[in-house]
């Protein structure tokens, strides 16, 4: 308190950020918002205390650990550079640079061989005593922006999932390893830790069909005008990465709103065409030609050869058909069908009031419906062949993700503070999914990643997730996904790979343990005991995975709490046919007793239902009046019959 209300009154930026105690000394470092780290000493005398500053950083000071012994002090912040105090010294430091990104927090471990930094991109990084990088443990990394604006995508050769990573990069995030396969440099450019920087950002990512071709675009927002790139990357199987082939500088006057690749597998070198729109009141169709110039290290490049508007409307949303013979091109409220080979304008659809969301059209035996969303709460299908609407509902939709393998489309709805699911066909307007309060949070995004076998389901309810399954990504980047299973169905596969006890190093606490339970069982044995293994106490695969798991890839405690307490709840399937008998009877008893009115309350609550309801299946339910003459007629005894 007293070295607080010091700093205070001298004024200035000194506002404490972390603190760190000498392991032997009488001594408190802490670190101070205007990057000064300030050692404190004889603080428990209110007049007597000093303290001395060292600084290096430029920033804010975001934590501090000492050594083991104490004669190191390291400290890290936002400049990415890990700093080695000896002895308490401004002159004597040592540095480790280019870690990467901010380091949140520093952890010494016991012996002092090793230290770790923690990285608000969802890192950990694992540093030898001397200052040596010695390992890296990533996960998904986490944006610096509020929103992931390349989407969520799917990379066609690894299926893995592409969106945003460390500023200015794409990261390729392997979902059933949980790690990132790499990490490719997008701008191509140093990235400046400093707040207030118009620094380039990349905003859009489109692979072609096969995973051959990316397109990328990245913008720098300026005063004026903004600054913008379009680059086409082509993938060498050499060196198992992409290469930049074609650099386009502004290929809109104004920002790109969407881009996308026509999808055609058997064609792709062909006939491949990019599709890009912008605010500038324009789509523009970029193909492949032969590169005339004899210096250029490729054959090919990329060049405008259509470019596309309507009534000067911001081009917003495109998308082309299964069969890329059709493009769909939403201005703001009308959504425009063109032929994808003479670049005629085919057909027009709107459904006012509102601006068109999203877009995508209907696959396989659905390839003639073409649907949307507007922002003022409705979801359109309109059929292709009769150029008029098939069928709309009134919903808020914030995510529309068809699936590739099939005709199924996923639509994720925000109402009540709750997001919902509704999985459906275009050909029914009935839903053959519903999932309600999904989550408490936004889904901003949505993909379907295809799986490499199809997944065996008893359910009909959950047959849509056969070929594919489907993640999100919530406002705060939290990445989630459906499961027909259970999570112990799931995690089993993964705990029969673990090793075994037995492998385990004998310590002297379990030898102990052991044989305690050895003289348990044969003083049971003796007695003539009668020993009754109850249902937790053989290995639970939650459990196991739980103790076997590293941290760092565990859910959430509030997550796995629930599942662990139901784990240690007892059985009842053992009762036996009296006691059953005994609580059906008091259940009947306890119905009977209900008044009427409270019957009549519940048939009026079944009977009011929302208009968002009527967009799934509608399930009938009984009366208080109906289930209590069901229990009757259960009760009577039909044992006469067999008489006869």
């Amino acid at each position: 308190r007293i070295s607080v209300r010091a700093v205070k009154m001298k004024g200035g930026n000194n506002r404490f950020t972390c603190i760190a105690c000498h392991p032997r000394e009488d001594c408190i470092a802490t670190g101070h918002a205007d990057g000064k780290i300030r050692l404190w000493r004889n603080f428990h005398h209110k007049k007597e205390y000093t303290f001395s500053t060292l600084h290096w950083h430029h920033d804010t000071v975001k934590d501090l650990a000492f050594s083991v012994e104490g004669s190191g002090l390291l400290s890290g912040g936002v400049e990415s550079v890990l700093v080695l105090w000896h002895n308490e010294s401004h002159c004597q430091k040592d540095f480790l640079p280019r870690l990467g990104s901010a380091i949140e927090y520093i952890s010494m471990s016991p012996d002092g061989a090793f230290c770790c930094t923690l990285h608000p991109d969802n890192r950990i990084t694992i540093i030898n005593s001397n200052l040596r990088f010695s390992k890296s443990i990533q996960g998904l990394i986490k944006s610096k922006c509020t929103d992931v604006k390349t989407g969520l995508v799917v990379d066609p050769r690894t299926k893995a999932l592409v969106l945003n990573g460390e500023p200015g990069h794409l990261q390729f995030y392997c979902l059933q390893s949980d790690q990132q396969l790499f990490s490719l440099d997008i701008v191509q450019r140093q990235y400046v830790h400093q707040a207030g920087l118009n620094q380039a950002d990349l905003v859009k990512v489109a692979f072609s069909a096969q995973g051959k071709w990316l397109a990328t675009v990245e913008e720098r927002e300026e005063v004026t005008d903004p600054e913008l790139q379009l680059k086409l990357w082509l993938y060498d199987e050499e060196t198992q990465s992409f290469k930049l082939n074609t650099r386009i500088n502004m290929p809109h006057e104004d920002h790109i709103t969407d881009v996308c690749f026509r999808d055609m597998d058997e064609l792709e070198d062909d006939s491949l065409i990019l599709v890009t729109t912008g605010k500038d009141c324009v789509f523009k169709v970029w193909v492949m030609v032969e590169d005339t110039d004899p210096e250029a290290q490729q054959s090919v490049s990329w060049s405008c050869d259509f470019v596309g508007s309507y009534h000067n409307y911001q081009a917003t949303h495109c998308c082309f058909s299964e069969d890329g013979s059709l493009l769909a091109v939403s201005f703001e409220e009308t959504v425009t069908v063109w032929d994808s080979v003479t670049w005629d304008l085919k057909c027009t659809f709107c459904h006012p009031p509102g601006k068109i969301r999203n877009i995508c059209f209907g696959r396989l035996t659905c390839s003639k419906y073409l649907i949307g969303t507007t922002d003022h709460g409705f979801l359109c299908c309109w059929n292709l062949l009769s150029c008029a609407l098939e069928w709309s509902a009134h919903l808020n939709v914030l995510v529309l993700q068809p699936d590739p393998l099939s005709e199924h489309i996923a639509a994720v709805s925000w109402l009540s503070k709750e997001s919902s699911l509704f999985v459906f066909k275009p050909n029914e307007p009935r839903p053959i999914y519903i999932q309600r309060n999904l989550c408490k949070e936004k889904i901003q995004l949505a993909a379907f990643v295809p799986r490499d076998e199809p997944e065996t389901t008893g359910s009909e309810k959950y047959l849509w997730l056969r070929r594919s399954q489907l993640f999100f990504l919530t406002d705060s980047q939290e990445l989630m996904t459906l499961s027909s299973k259970s999570l112990e169905e799931r995690l089993t596969p993964s705990s029969k790979q673990l090793a075994v006890e037995e492998s385990l190093p004998v310590t002297p606490f379990s030898l102990l343990l052991g044989k305690h339970g050895r003289q348990q069982a044969q003083e049971d044995t003796g007695l003539g005991k009668l020993v009754v293994h109850s249902k937790h106490e053989q290995e639970s695969p939650a459990v196991k995975e739980l103790l076997h798991t590293p941290a760092h890839v565990l859910p959430s405690a509030s997550f796995l709490c629930p599942i662990f307490i139901n784990s240690l709840l007892i059985s009842k399937e053992n009762k036996s046919a009296e006691e059953v008998a005994d609580e059906v009877e008091m259940e009947s008893e306890k119905t009977e007793d209900d008044s009427d009115e409270e019957g009549d309350v519940t048939e009026m609550e079944q009977e009011d239902t929302s208009p968002v309801e009527l967009l799934g299946e509608m399930t009938c339910k009984l009366s208080k009046a109906q289930e209590k003459e069901l229990r009757k007629l259960r009760k009577m005894d039909y044992s006469w019959i067999s008489a006869f």
